[in-house]
């Protein structure tokens, strides 16, 4: 009989057992932050099983939408197919079991299967005899020694892997101790070996180790039957021995070894339990149909409950919950009745959620915005909502007071808009707005509107106190001096005339240092930063050098925050920035960059903690500084953030707590609490893709050998003809997976590691050369932690078959049989052509002779008259001096000139003077009939000859000759276009140089120009 008096004291000592003194009934929750995966399908959101197999990867079983492999980017879809006998039993996979080998077994509504991770299908088991409903399987469980216990709705299973036998358990009429009744929810395995299951609507039933038959226990009191605690659908027993007992109408508990008599019920509000599960915390999970998910948390020794708030993007899914699994990394997996899958990060503790509209839905209709935190007496805060102004109580959940801007009454606020909030040592209240500063000298009393002249002037941003008991307010027009004493106001803003002054006129931030320095930021008009000295009363400013590291980071300054050392920590649009004073009185700028997301984002706002921390909010999430270290600890959602974080929106309150304003609430940081370290991920190849198809699907393509499996698989063989590979895998670390990343790199093939992050996790390969190659695998998880182990894969790409080694041997073969007959065939070939060559070399032999004569001739004569040509006669003239300088002999040069030569061209043509010319040359040859002379071509209407040995009067006579024929030869000589012509000669001793002699040769025929018209002179 279960005990009736004291139910509650019982509860409270079954309690006190399990890990302490006796809690409250339920507690408020260890704060978690849920995170749907919404990537199964709008088809599979009623789940009933998960799992985490040995290799790292979650799978999750639904009602009818089979079964999913999940990895945190993707999941493969496995479902029942009557038509293929490999596909699973049934589509309702009730429960999933891995077994000490490491098999994954599979409960459904048609049987118990084994997946076969080589064919990527399925095994099917079933009894040979009993009745249909021994097929539908409700849950699996091991029996510490290799075997499986299996509750099912045909009756108690047990099953032998190793031989694949059943016995079956089930009612026989007639039998006492034979199993009450057949429809079997639940099974757990005591210590001992011992069975027990529960027999809907018997309770449960017991069968001791070694024994054959049952023994029947009630859950309810006999005393007062109760139908709905003999519904028994979960068992469990805890690491203490504890049997966990869930029903229909709540949790019991039950000590292995007491008396069944002191069972209790446990004081929780858990109605229609649907499982429960042990993580490795020792923290039990309660899932239930009507109220969410229960936790007893050994380490608080309480319950706590989660629940589905609508106002709570990242509170559970849905309050109709049907298993829960924790995995190796401490990532919670919740599975809904309606609402799909979700996962919580157990790991990391210290924050929590607030959300407005959850809290006083009555008081915050707009949204869950909050603007501005300022902190309040007693470690409550002041919340700037799009409602109105709350002070809020964290430890109790609860806004205590709420105001609001009503307009036309007076001691309201001035608006809803609230930006800034500063609560004095003296009890006042200072509210910015943005229409106006507000003071509240009494929470119960009317607020006082204070107005500094305009709309720009009334946006007040930002409140600072100052010495002296002065404000300092940071407005859309100007930093202002405000004295809350005597009402007086003093305005600081831009002077083009006076670079003292303020960079800008408006003000969105403003502080004041212990040494009385004002520091002030502008974000929307990129002011940057300006400091007050507080004895020259001048302004200093920072501002963003681009060559200069050492300079603000952007000129658009969102937040500013002074630490308890005293420096100044500046956030801008583009990063985090250090400012510290010198003894010099000299500032040192110091951009905080490459630190995770600090050294690119938004900085939205700053804190330090008590342990001189620094917390900086920004679009992408939370980071904790280490100022000894530098180094940075992300936080995001999964961590239990809120989302949006908002420019400004943080206070410290007085009981050490930090807390930061957004778009979704308020996140509180306890910065006692500290995270628990995260643990290296495990790492998986997901899939293998030939010419884009999965090698997971049917069988493996032609020339493909695949060793191992597709998930882990040993080596890789593909042929040359694949000329497409890609390689999927993932890092199976699911508190953020979105910030998993992964290096790759093919050995062989790639110079250096590729970096990949967890949006496209594949590396493909196209037209790789045959060959052997080796694909490494490394990851990290979302806080940077490097999976233990590298995976490197086994590539070989085979050759075409005429690139094989038997190939090749027959074609060296081939080779060098037709290379034999070839060499014979061109032997006597070679030594025909050899003859042919012979005579085509003599041949061409004399053609080149001629060619080059002919070439030589060219470039020696002239081709209008066929005489020899400048070049040639300089040469000559050369020859001839040397010769005549051995045989002491002199040399005689004359020249010829026709004059009007120009003329004649212009009233005839070029042909006619061409042919003038040849008539000329002509002549002249006929007139020299000495062998060794040499006739040329000097000039354009100029001959030339050189007679060796010729002295002077030998060359008068010749030159009269010339005359004398020139004479004769017709040339036009009256009239317009009559010629001239002119003789002249010169002998010279070989004793001179060559061309002394023809430099008189050219000075006396340039006399002959003068003088006559048609004359003949040597000179000797």
């Amino acid at each position: 009989m279960l005990r009736n008096s004291g139910r509650i004291y019982t509860a409270l000592l079954l309690l006190a057992a399990l890990g302490g003194p006796a809690p409250a009934v339920v507690a408020a929750p260890r704060p978690l932050a849920f995170t749907a995966v919404d990537s199964l399908g709008a088809d599979s959101r009623a789940i009933l099983s998960i799992l985490q197999d040995r290799q790292g990867f979650v799978w999750i079983g639904t009602i009818e939408g089979g079964l999913f492999r999940h990895d945190g980017h993707k999941q493969v879809r496995f479902l029942s197919d009557p038509s293929n006998p490999a596909s699973l039993p049934g589509g309702r996979v009730t429960s999933l079991f891995e077994d000490e080998r490491g098999q994954l077994w599979v409960g459904t509504d048609e049987g118990l299967a084994r997946f076969d991770p080589v064919t990527n299908g399925f095994v099917h088991y079933l009894p040979k005899e009993g009745p249909a409903n021994a097929r539908i399987v409700r849950r699996i469980i091991s029996d510490n020694r290799g075997g499986m216990w299996l509750a099912t709705w045909g009756g108690l299973q047990h099953f032998d892997p190793r031989s694949g036998a059943f016995l079956i358990y089930q009612h026989e009429d007639g039998r006492p101790d034979s199993l009450q009744f057949n429809d079997v929810n639940a099974v757990a395995v005591d210590n001992k070996g011992g069975v027990w299951a529960s027999t809907w609507p018997g309770g449960l039933d017991y069968l001791a180790p070694g024994a054959s038959g049952f023994q029947h226990f009630r859950v309810d009191d006999t005393a007062r039957p109760n139908p709905k605690a003999n519904d028994v659908r979960a068992l469990y027993f805890d690491s203490a021995t504890t049997l966990w007992i869930g029903t229909a109408d709540g949790v019991y508990t039950w000590k292995a070894g007491q008396p069944w008599e002191q069972r209790t019920l446990m004081p929780v509000a858990a109605k229609r339990v649907t499982d429960i599960d042990e993580d490795r915390a020792g923290d039990v999970w309660i899932s239930t149909r009507t109220a969410g998910l229960i936790r007893y948390d050994r380490e608080l020794r309480q319950f706590q409950s989660y629940r589905h708030r609508a106002e709570d993007a990242h509170s559970l899914n849905s309050d109709a919950i049907n298993t829960t699994m924790r995995d190796r990394a401490g990532t919670l997996w919740v599975g809904s009745l309606t609402d799909g899958v979700s996962r919580a990060n157990l790991g990391y503790h210290g924050f929590e959620r607030f959300v407005p509209r959850d809290i006083e839905p009555d008081f915050v209709k707009s949204s869950n915005f909050v603007r501005s935190i300022g902190a309040a007496a007693n470690g409550q805060l002041w919340l700037a909502l799009d409602d109105g102004l709350a002070l809020f109580d964290p430890v109790k959940r609860a806004m205590l007071r709420t105001y609001s801007a009503i307009p036309k009454r007076p001691g309201a606020l001035s608006s809803n808009v609230i930006y800034s909030t500063y609560h004095a040592p003296d009890g006042t209240l200072w509210v910015g707005t943005s229409e106006g500063l507000n003071r509240l000298d009494n929470p119960d009393g009317p607020f006082k509107v204070i107005q500094f002249g305009s709309k720009t002037s009334n946006f007040v941003n930002s409140i600072a106190p100052g010495r002296g008991g002065m404000l300092w307010v940071a407005t859309g027009a100007a930093l202002l001096r405000y004295d809350p004493v005597s009402g007086a106001t003093e305005s600081f803003t831009h002077d083009a005339k006076d670079p003292d002054s303020r960079s800008v006129n408006g003000a969105t931030t403003v502080i004041e240092d212990r040494a009385g320095r004002v520091w002030t930021g502008e974000f929307y008009r990129g002011g940057g930063l300006d400091m007050r000295d507080p004895v020259t009363g001048k302004f200093h400013h920072f501002r963003l050098d681009p060559n200069n590291p050492a300079s603000l980071s952007s000129d658009r300054v969102s937040t500013m925050h002074l630490d308890a050392d005293g420096s100044m920590w500046i956030g801008t649009s583009k990063g985090l920035n250090h400012i510290v004073a010198g003894k010099d009185g000299k500032f040192t700028v110091t951009r905080i960059q490459e630190k995770g997301e600090l050294g690119t984002r938004l900085i939205e706002a700053i804190r330090t903690d008590k342990n001189g921390f620094i917390w900086v909010t920004t679009a992408a999430g939370m980071s904790k500084i280490d100022p000894a270290s530098w180094t940075v600890t992300e936080y995001a959602v999964e961590d239990g953030l809120t989302e949006g974080f908002y420019m400004d929106s943080a206070a410290n309150s007085s009981d050490g707590l930090l807390y930061f304003g957004s778009s979704s609430g308020v996140t509180a940081v306890n910065p006692a609490i500290h995270s628990s370290a995260s643990r290296p991920p495990q790492l998986a190849i997901t899939d293998l893709r030939v010419l884009n198809r999965s090698l997971g699907t049917g069988a493996l393509p032609e020339g493909v050998q695949l060793e191992g499996t597709l998930t882990q698989p040993r080596a890789l063989t593909v042929p040359w003809s694949a000329n497409t590979i890609s390689f999927e895998f993932a890092v199976l670390h699911y508190a953020e997976p979105r910030r998993n990343a992964y290096t790759y790199w093919l050995e062989g093939f790639d110079k250096q590691p590729v970096q990949a992050d967890a949006s496209r996790p594949v590396a493909t390969y196209t037209n790789l050369a045959p060959g052997k190659y080796h694909f490494h695998l490394q990851g990290t998880n979302n806080k940077g932690v490097a999976a233990r182990d590298e995976i490197i894969l086994p590539v070989t790409i085979t050759p075409p078959p005429w690139q094989t080694g038997w190939a090749r041997a027959a074609q060296a073969l081939l080779v060098l049989s037709a290379a034999a007959v070839l060499a014979r065939w061109l032997m006597r070939r070679w030594r025909a052509r050899a003859h042919e060559l012979e005579a085509l070399l003599a041949e061409r032999n004399e053609e080149l002779r001629k060619a080059q004569h002919k070439l030589a001739y060219l470039s020696s004569n002239d081709r209008l008259t066929g005489l020899a040509n400048r070049r040639h006669f300089d040469d000559q003239l050369v020859r001839e001096w040397r010769r005549a300088a051995r045989e002491e002999q002199p040399v005689a040069m004359g020249l010829i000139a026709l004059q009007q030569m120009d003329v004649y061209q212009e009233l005839h043509s070029q042909a006619a003077s061409d042919e003038l010319l040849q008539q000329v040359a002509q002549t002249l040859k006929n007139c020299m009939h000495r062998a060794g002379d040499t006739l040329a071509r000097y000039g354009s209407d100029q001959f030339a000859f050189l007679a060796p040995g010729l002295d002077a009067d030998a060359a008068h006579v010749l030159l009269r000759q010339i005359g004398a024929c020139l004479e004769a030869c017709g040339l036009p000589r009256q009239g317009a276009g009559s010629l001239r012509f002119s003789v002249a000669a010169r002998v010279a001793s070989p004793y001179q140089q060559a061309d002394v002699l023809q430099q008189a040769a050219e000075e006396t025929l340039r006399q002959q120009h003068e003088h006559a018209a048609q004359a003949s002179e040597v000179e000797g």
